[in-house]
């Protein structure tokens, strides 16, 4: 060899290259790399060749889009939170190749779908979406931008890029450490160009899927019967303590429209009905009015309080359209109105509160709601500024860092649908429709969020328990907490208060009135004269209590007839400012018809009416305790 070094460089330069290239073969047969164009969206993936000569994904992805970059390996894996908040790799299973996406599904049934479509100026976007696997909560999506490109943080949830070929917006649930957060209700995110002189208004969703009024009905339907399986579920498994007496009130409400009152009354566990878990709202099912009226005092209180504050946020609270129209003649109640009136800078939320109420309250009293017109407009830009679309789902910012959550979304939703319906202005019923669509139509919604909103989602289930305002005695309202149908109340003759009551024929509940002025003890119901009785409750019939102290008259009525009539004789004629629309007000019973007069010797003395008073029952015991009316 020494005799020739010429042949001993090249020998060994050709054995050192066959071994690289041997190398390179061997590597590239066990591990290869597949790369696709699809437009501006590439991806790559990498296979490992397995023993039996077939082939396997790595755990390996790269996706690319006009500057940004989606990667993940073992080193830096795409991760999902559970439900304890521990993360967790994902690992690739397989892939889905079509005309303009490619979609990438891992273990427990998570897959993130990358998309190239059109955006509103007809550029190329980028659509991700990303489903987190089962029992988890969250999934995260490693990215980078390219170093040549400048970005800017708008909000957690938008970034703007500003490259040479212009600025682009990118959108998702939360950005955090160069990964977007991804959820089960918010799995979406967008990547396309921005036009800062293009605004988001209401006109943009037009006709888009979630905007009809049959959609959000069938999608009503679909969570109402998803509440009732839910709620008999818990029910089945003995888990009465994990419903809230929110749960239960739907869910009764529910079973009666489905016309099963009594079976959804006696489902309901006697831990719950005697329970410390109630309150007022659920007094119309389960009796014990007495006790539960001190909670609508303790309710009354509050909203009198939050009155006082002259805040847009008073408009956000439940149940406040009909506090304002109860006390409407107090000068607390036109300092509110007046001071909202003229404010201004309202959050989203707030906007829908006002609107909300404005809704609720002017076919009822036009006048008193008027001064809030001039800030309606001003209420519906700020839901209008602070909305973004994506992929078809209308999102509401509540602040700089925050979302709506699914009440405050369907709130606002309702909102929009009822001035428009008001306005007769077919955008903002769409508008509204397609908040509540987007809220709910991706979520398996909880029992608690369900049962939430159902008194916004099923309007016209009377069986939800609810306030009636019944008229006013000078500034003194008289009103309802009841699941009837209607009340009606009239004073005719001037003495005498008729109080009409309109419930399904056998079926008992019961109701609070207030705001109802001392008749002594002179009640007739179903046409007899009643007595008072600390049991009228436990008894199989009808009765009452009444408390000088509240003005507040207790009734169990248990329905002889659909429309019951009960009748309160005052000591003297009494003015009254009725609600009732008097066309649909049942006719008074007449009065029974003089019997002819018999000729008596004179001898014989007459029995005045006050010797002979009228027979008085009550709830099968004439021997009850009277209570005092002075209580």
């Amino acid at each position: 060899m020494r005799k020739h070094p010429v042949r001993k460089f090249f020998g060994l330069t050709l054995l050192y290259s066959a071994i690289i290239v041997g190398i390179f073969v061997i590597q590239f047969k066990s591990n290869s790399v597949f790369s696709k164009s699809l437009g501006d969206l590439n991806f790559s993936i990498s296979q490992i060749q397995t023993e039996n000569n077939g082939t396997s994904l790595k755990n390996q992805i790269k996706v690319s889009f006009k500057g940004i970059t989606f990667s993940a390996d073992d080193k830096n894996p795409i991760t999902a939170k559970d439900s304890n908040g521990n993360l967790r790799p994902l690992f690739l299973e397989s892939y889905e190749e079509l005309t303009d996406s490619v979609e990438f599904s891992f273990n427990g049934g998570a897959h993130i779908m990358f998309r190239q479509i059109q955006d509103e100026e007809n550029s190329t976007a980028l659509s991700i979406l990303a489903v987190p696997p089962e029992n988890c909560t969250e999934i995260f999506l490693p990215y980078k931008i390219a170093q040549t490109y400048s970005t800017e943080n708008v909000s957690p949830a938008n970034i703007l890029v500003t490259s040479k070929d212009g600025i682009f917006s990118f959108t998702s649930h939360r950005f955090s450490a160069e990964k977007i957060a991804f959820t089960k209700t918010d799995s979406a995110a967008q990547y396309s160009h921005y036009n800062p002189t293009k605004k988001f208004t209401f006109d943009l969703v037009a006709d888009l899927k979630g905007t009809s009024d049959s959609e959000i009905r069938e999608l009503t339907t679909k969570i109402r019967y998803s509440l009732v399986e839910k709620i008999q579920s818990a029910l089945a498994q003995a888990k009465i303590d994990s419903l809230s007496e929110t749960d239960i009130t739907a869910y009764v409400a529910e079973l009666a429209s489905q016309g099963k009152y009594n079976q959804a009354i006696d489902s309901i566990p006697d831990s719950f009905k005697k329970g410390n878990k109630r309150t007022y709202i659920s007094s119309p099912y389960f009796d014990n009015l007495l006790s539960m009226s001190r909670s609508l005092s303790v309710q009354t209180e509050k909203y009198a309080s939050l009155v006082q504050s002259n805040s847009a946020e008073v408009f956000t609270v439940e149940g406040i359209s009909d506090y304002i129209l109860r006390e409407k003649k107090s000068s607390a109640i036109k300092n509110l109105i007046e001071t909202v009136s003229k404010a201004s800078g309202f959050s989203p939320f707030q906007a829908a509160g006002i609107i909300s109420v404005y809704t609720n309250l002017k076919a009822k009293d036009s006048a008193l709601v008027q001064p809030l017109e001039a800030v309606i407009e001003t209420c519906v830009n700020s839901i209008q500024e602070n909305c973004k679309i994506e992929n078809g789902i209308l999102k509401v910012q509540k602040d700089a860092e925050n979302s709506m959550d699914i009440y405050e979304m369907v709130f606002t939703g309702d909102a929009l649908q009822k001035l428009g319906i008001l306005q007769e202005n077919k955008i903002l019923v769409q508008a509204g429709n397609l908040i509540i669509y987007s809220s709910l139509s991706g979520a398996d919604t909880s029992i608690r969020t369900i049962a939430n909103i159902y008194p916004i989602i099923v309007k016209s289930n009377y069986f939800y328990p609810h306030t009636e305002i019944l008229g006013w005695y000078g500034n003194t309202c008289v009103w309802a907490w009841t699941c009837a149908k209607s009340i009606f109340y009239t004073q005719e003759p001037a003495n005498t208060a008729n109080i009409f009551i309109d419930f399904p024929l056998s079926l008992t509940h019961y109701i609070m009135l207030n705001g109802i002025p001392n008749f002594h003890g002179k009640i007739e119901i179903q046409s007899q004269m009643f007595r008072t009785d600390p049991r009228f409750e436990t008894y199989n019939s009808s009765g009452y209590v009444y408390q000088n102290s509240s003005r507040s008259l207790f009734i169990k009525s248990r329905h002889k007839s659909k429309m019951e009539l009960i009748r309160l004789f005052y000591d003297e004629p009494r003015t009254f400012e009725t609600t009732a629309d008097l066309s649909k007000v049942p006719p008074l019973p007449k009065p029974p018809a003089p019997e002819p007069k018999k000729t008596e010797p004179e001898t014989q003395n007459s029995v005045s009416a006050e010797e002979n008073p009228p027979e008085l029952s009550n709830s099968e015991s004439s021997t009850a305790n009277l209570i005092s009316e002075e209580q």
